[in-house]
């Protein structure tokens, strides 16, 4: 199925779009899809819906925003923290209130991991580009 959509776009923008789509022997709304198909970021609800409130603000945020979150990183002294809990964990079985901390820092974790990537793909499909994995480490 499909649905109709009427677009206005700048003369320029609108022959490109023509000639891109006659050097590529499609139709203007073959390009348009195909377009909007890569450039759209993954719905929020494609997020599992325990992370879908911590994602969500990163919709309305500005470049400068998300690049910022693109630099957040889990403090020295909680991670240091998570990762002596998951080695007692190995070892031996958590209190309760040791298996509580356990899980917020995973979720803490989680959520960082997930607001990273998602930033970063909001800000890849807004045609910025993305540090890799060593850069974002220097």
């Amino acid at each position: 199925m499909t649905e109709a959509l009427t677009i206005h776009l700048p003369e320029n923008l609108y022959r490109q779009l023509q000639r891109f789509a006659e050097l590529a022997q499609q139709s203007p709304e073959t390009i348009v899809a195909q377009s909007l198909r890569h450039s759209l970021p993954p719905l929020i609800e494609e997020i599992p819906a325990e992370y879908q409130r911590d994602i969500y603000p990163l919709l309305r945020m500005n470049v400068a925003e998300l690049k910022n979150e693109l630099q957040q990183v889990c403090p020295t002294a909680r991670w240091a923290e998570y990762e002596t809990l998951l080695a007692k964990k190995k070892e031996a079985t958590l209190t309760p209130a040791e298996q509580q901390q356990l899980d917020t820092l995973r979720r803490e974790a989680d959520v960082l991991t997930f607001r990273k990537g998602y930033a970063a793909v909001l800000l890849k499909r807004r045609g910025y580009k993305v540090p890799s994995l060593s850069e974002l480490a220097q």
